[in-house]
C-alpha cells in the first residue's frame, strides 16, 4: 500500500472566517494522514517507540491553488518519495470531489532517539526504504528559511497548556497558527496562503517565553519564533495569493 487516501467533508464548524479550510487544519490533517500511513505500513509510532525512537517533522511546505470551502468533499493522498540515513520525505496531493488538484504538500521527517534527542539512522527500517514511490509532486521542496528582517514586529508569547501535545512541546498546528495570526483579517479576506513553508530547529515547551517576530514585504510574510535564550525555534513563510 504505497498510497494512502483519506476523504473528508468540510463542515461549517471547521471553517475559518472565509468559510474555507484553515491552513493550520490542513497541516494537522497532513500530519494525521502521514501517521495513519506509517502505522499501516508497520513503521509508525509504536514501532519506533519500541526502539526508543520517535518521528519528528523537520520541514513542511504547502502550495494551494485554492482551499476547500464549506460543504466541499476533498481527498488527501500521501506517499513516501525517498528515505536516506537522516530523513524520509513524504508528499501529498489534495484533490476535490471531481479529482481536480487543489494543492500539494511536501514534508521532511527525521527519526530521533527519545532520550538523547539525536537523529537515528532510518535506513535500518528496510520496509520504509522499500516503500518509496516514483510519483510526481510538482512543487518546490520546503525552503531553508532564514529570518533576516532588521525591523520586525515582535510579539511576546508564553506556551500554554492547550498548545502542547503528549511530548509536552508546542504542536505543529500551533506553530502554524502563530504564523497565521501575524496577518490581519483584511489580509485573508483579500488573499489566501498560496504557499506556506516552515522549518523547525528547536522544541518549545510548556511555560516557555517566546518572541514571535514577523515582517511583511509585499505578499510575503516572514516569521521567526525564538526562545528566551535568543535561539530560533522555527522559521516560517506565507506567500499570499489574491482571491
Amino acid at each position: 500500500m504505497k498510497l494512502l487516501s483519506e476523504t473528508k467533508t468540510l463542515t461549517a464548524a471547521a471553517c475559518n472566517a472565509q468559510m474555507e479550510l484553515p491552513l493550520q487544519s490542513l497541516v494537522r490533517e497532513i500530519i494525521d494522514a502521514a501517521t495513519d500511513h506509517a502505522n499501516a505500513l508497520g513503521f509508525g509510532y509504536d514501532r519506533l517507540l519500541a526502539n526508543g525512537n520517535a518521528w519528528v517533522l523537520s520541514r513542511l511546505c504547502v502550495e494551494m491553488q485554492r482551499f476547500p470551502a464549506v460543504g466541499d468533499t476533498y481527498t488527501l493522498t500521501t506517499w513516501i518519495e525517498a528515505t536516506n540515513r537522516h530523513f524520509s520525505t513524504r508528499n501529498f496531493e489534495i484533490t476535490d470531489s471531481n479529482g481536480t488538484t487543489l494543492g500539494h504538500s511536501r514534508t521532511v521527517w527525521a527519526g530521533i532517539d527519545i532520550k538523547t534527542r539525536r537523529s537515528v539512522d532510518l535506513t535500518g527500517l528496510q520496509s520504509l526504504v522499500d516503500m518509496s514511490l516514483d510519483r510526481q509532486c510538482p512543487v518546490a521542496p520546503p525552503a531553508r528559511l532564514r529570518f533576516a528582517s532588521r525591523n520586525p514586529i515582535v510579539t511576546p508569547y508564553t506556551v500554554q497548556v492547550s498548545d502542547i501535545d503528549s511530548n509536552r512541546h508546542l504542536t505543529t498546528a500551533r506553530y502554524v497558527e502563530l504564523a497565521v495570526n501575524c496577518l490581519s483579517l483584511d489580509d485573508y479576506d483579500r488573499c489566501f496562503p498560496g504557499r506556506f513553508d516552515i522549518s523547525f530547529m528547536k522544541e518549545c515547551r510548556f511555560g516557555e517565553a517566546l518572541d514571535i517576530s514577523h515582517s511583511l514585504d509585499g505578499s510575503t510574510l516572514d516569521v521567526a519564533i525564538a526562545n528566551s535564550a535568543g535561539e530560533t525555534c522555527c522559521d516560517a513563510r506565507i506567500i499570499l495569493t489574491e482571491r
